[in-house]
């Protein structure tokens, strides 16, 4: 008797207990409800987003059939966003799209990596119906940072670079160029940031350096999906020191004797040079060659500076040098070379065809009118024979025009032969007119 009075409730117990049952299976049927079915017209539908933060993600909720049931947007707080068309949270951020029995749409801008989370559309029919929608806000990458360049790196030494980037969500990947070229670095280390679900990635590059690097662009890239156009990058010039390399240049190809003329020592290196040295290899500098820094100037030009001449660069990484062999020319010998050059470059030696004789006038016009005061030019002996009697020419002498010096005419002409032997070749060479005929009583006469 008293076991069956243990097990009697009250009239209030057992209302209680009713109603918590009827409450457990009212939440078992809208947790069922989240799952779509395809025979179900009043089931909500929605989709997942993602949003970088600062930007704006559009939620849309939607039904097949409605039955005058209101849709409803919940946060991730379960505090109600919109209930049909009435604003129900004062968030100026969350705004209507639409409203209608089967479709509500409401957007939230300035997005906030609080944000992130699961969002609920119910429908309140019997049973309720709910779906969840995922929004996932991606913490965007701050522009990576890179340290090592404080101090510039002396050729072939290493120099390690180090890369960083807070605020991404997920984490970033870091990325190493030198100018356009993808190298590797060592791999990236992932720390989350206290008091907010956030990333700092960090990325290390070592480099043995040569010249060749010198002002090379090292450049660090974020790839990260919250990055719309492309990545973020940091790019910066390596400094690396070296030593000079040198170059000696003439102010002319073709010194000539009683000219001015400088040879100049032009050094590449980093820093640049500022220190230079002269020497001649076979003795000491001429008496007229000063010393003007990068310049080694003569004031006149003598065959007696001829010779092989050094200049030596120093920078303070390194010292660089060269030489220069200098060949002073003759001021006659540059003349005949201009000369020479003056006489092929305008075609001054006309050429004629095999077979094609030249006239007496033509030699008359071509060669100056002669002189008396000119040398005379020997002819050989000629031999006439008549019958059995044999005669013998003596030799005649023509004088030769005084206008054109046999020297430098020949010394012309042999230049030209070495120069330009074809057109030499082809070129009718002026010649003296032939001997005078002999008396014809010289012929017969002993």
């Amino acid at each position: 008797m008293r076991a069956r009075q243990s097990m009697t409730f009250p009239a209030f117990q057992r209302a209680a207990l009713r109603a918590l049952a009827a409450l457990t299976m009212l939440l078992a049927t809208s947790v069922r409800s989240n799952f779509v079915y395809d025979d179900d017209p009043f089931q909500p539908v929605t989709q997942d987003e993602t949003v970088a933060v600062g930007g704006v993600v559009t939620l849309t909720c939607s039904v097949k059939e409605n039955d005058n049931s209101s849709l409803q947007w919940s946060n991730t707080a379960q505090q109600t966003l919109y209930f049909g068309e009435k604003r129900a949270l004062r968030d100026n951020r969350i705004q209507l799209v639409k409203s209608t029995g089967t479709e509500l749409i409401i957007t939230i801008s300035d997005v906030q990596l609080s944000d992130d989370g699961e969002y609920t559309c119910s429908i309140f029919t019997m049973p309720v119906r709910t779906a969840r929608a995922t929004v996932t806000v991606l913490g965007v990458p701050g522009k990576p940072v890179i340290t090592g360049f404080e101090d510039a790196v002396q050729e072939g030494g290493k120099v390690t670079l180090t890369c960083t980037s807070s605020g991404s969500k997920p984490p970033a990947k870091l990325h190493w160029y030198r100018d356009q070229e993808e190298i590797q670095g060592r791999p990236d280390v992932v720390e989350s940031n206290p008091d907010e679900p956030t990333y700092t990635v960090t990325s290390e590059l070592t480099l043995t350096v040569t010249r060749n690097d010198n002002n090379a662009l090292i450049a660090c890239a974020v790839d990260h999906p919250s990055i719309a156009n492309g990545d973020k990058r940091t790019e910066q010039p390596l400094s690396v020191l070296f030593s000079p390399s040198v170059l000696i240049h003439p102010e002319s190809d073709l010194p000539r004797e009683g000219e001015k003329f400088f040879l100049q020592c032009v050094g590449n290196g980093n820093p640049e040079p500022t220190a230079f040295v002269w020497r001649r290899k076979d003795g000491e500098l001429p008496p007229l060659a000063k010393v003007d820094g990068a310049f080694l100037r003569f004031e006149s030009l003598n065959k007696s500076d001829n010779g092989v001449y050094e200049c030596q660069a120093d920078n303070g990484i390194g010292m660089g040098d060269v030489t220069h062999t200098l060949l002073v020319q003759d001021q006659q010998d540059s003349d005949l070379v201009i000369f020479t050059s003056t006489l092929l470059s305008s075609s001054a030696f006309p050429t004629s065809s095999p077979g094609t004789s030249v006239s007496p006038s033509t030699e008359d016009e071509t060669l100056p009118p002669p002189s008396s005061s000119s040398s005379s030019t020997t002819f050989p002996t000629t031999t006439l024979t008549t019958s059995s009697t044999s005669f013998t020419s003596a030799p005649s002498t023509l004088p030769s025009s005084p206008e054109v010096p046999t020297t430098s005419l020949s010394n012309a002409l042999f230049l030209v032969s070495l120069f330009c032997p074809p057109l030499f070749l082809l070129a009718p060479l002026p010649h003296p007119p032939p001997p005078p005929p002999l008396p014809l009583h010289h012929l017969f006469l002993g």
